[in-house]
């Protein structure tokens, strides 16, 4: 009994180490992110009065390199602030986007990608950036069409293709347009552990263990 406690204790020990690192290398990432695209669009003040602008709040989900040799990718959540002149309607409708910034960046990635898994696209294995890029995208979509809570209150398990996924509906079966992303076969042995992890980042209530995939 000593010698398993031993190895459980090592193992703990070895995830927040491992955590730290990884939260300690978002750190850097994350400096970047406010540093280059923290404004991706400004108007002059005298262009456009501030009545006559919109501004609206929404979580997007981006793709951070945080350790490029060891080909490790994070899914980071954000909230943006995009303002709109609502003088009138652009061309092919819709307010023109005047101003787009990032207002607030999560402290911890959501998930952390490293693992490559096999795919039939003509590009070949669906590699660490691959999936990060795919899913961040996914999930920005979700949140914005869905809401955080909702599309985590509405998360489940399931099969598609044979393979182990983590899906979103209130109804329907596992299938290509409701798949947030693959478990790789690690996780697939802890598939409700990684799914309640997964439903506490939607609802704001995520540990400081992000989800390694």
């Amino acid at each position: 009994m000593y010698r398993e406690g031993a190895n459980n204790f090592s193992v703990k020990t070895n995830i927040r180490s491992e955590v730290k690192i990884v939260n300690n290398q978002l750190k850097l990432s994350l400096a970047g992110i406010l540093a280059t695209v923290g404004l991706w669009g400004i108007i002059p003040p005298s262009v456009a009065k501030a009545e006559q602008l919109e501004s609206t709040d929404k979580v997007v989900f981006a793709c951070v390199s945080i350790n490029s040799e060891e080909n490790q990718y994070a899914t980071v959540p954000q909230i943006v602030r995009e303002t709109r002149d609502t003088t009138e309607p652009g061309l092919l409708g819709g307010y023109p986007l005047v101003k787009r910034e990032v207002i607030q960046v999560s402290s911890k990635p959501m998930i952390v990608w490293t693992a490559t898994l096999s795919s039939d696209h003509p590009k070949g294995a669906y590699t660490p950036d691959r999936r990060c890029q795919s899913v961040s995208t996914r999930l920005t979509n979700l949140a914005y069409t869905l809401g955080m809570q909702t599309f985590a209150d509405i998360s489940q398990i399931g099969v598609v293709n044979y393979e182990q996924v983590v899906y979103v509906s209130s109804e329907e079966e596992p299938n290509f347009d409701n798949v947030v992303f693959t478990l790789k076969p690690e996780n697939r042995e802890k598939s409700e552990e990684v799914l309640t992890q997964f439903k506490d980042f939607g609802q704001g209530t995520a540990s400081d263990e992000p989800i390694y995939e």
